[in-house]
């Protein structure tokens, strides 16, 4: 019995030590992803939807509403965007705008927040230095987040490889395929 216990221990202990081994060789031996491969895997994971013609539309920018929505299908909650629908805290979004109830949502798990003239901007397209705040926020950084918006989300997000492989201006608008991939990098940082 005692000398079960110690090959047991011993089996646990290497067990360990080769996962160890394991993860740091995949860690450090990966490629980058192509917007493809990421925006494909996103798509069979239902995070993103195609559209009519069956692309990923991975050139094209997106929207404020449009990121709350992958936002709130990240999260898990896309079934609870019905009975979230309706009146906003922001003067620019109503109660029946298609993503009103994505908004809601995004907005109470403290994902997005409005500007200082009570807008969500629904319409315009969202930039990097808001998806990098939206995705550490998301991976629950948020806390430790130093320095002036948008330069502390910026960095957290660098710190965090999310935006490994991604050259950027943080005001610039962002298209789906660097969503896809700084979605794709997000899913290899541990969640807080």
């Amino acid at each position: 019995m005692k000398k079960q216990r110690k090959l047991i221990t011993k089996l646990n202990i290497l067990l360990v030590i080769l996962l160890l081994l394991a993860s740091s060789i995949s860690t450090y031996a990966a490629p980058a992803v192509s917007k493809d491969t990421a925006g494909n895997y996103l798509k069979q994971l239902g995070v993103f939807t195609g559209y009519e013609d069956g692309s990923l539309g991975l050139d094209r920018n997106i929207t404020r509403a449009e990121f709350a929505t992958i936002a709130v299908r990240l999260l898990g909650l896309e079934d609870q965007h019905e009975a979230n629908k309706g009146k906003t805290a922001f003067k620019d979004v109503s109660a029946d705008f298609w993503a009103s109830g994505y908004i809601n949502i995004a907005v109470s798990k403290g994902l997005f927040t409005g500007f200082e003239d009570q807008t969500f901007r629904p319409q315009e397209h969202i930039t990097y230095a808001q998806i990098v705040a939206v995705l550490v926020r998301l991976l629950g950084y948020e806390k430790e987040v130093t320095g002036e918006w948008p330069q502390g989300h910026i960095d957290k997000a660098a710190e965090l490889k999310i935006t490994s492989g991604i050259t950027y201006q943080p005001s610039q608008a962002v298209n789906r395929g660097d969503i896809a991939v700084m979605i794709y990098q997000s899913m290899d940082v541990a969640l807080k």
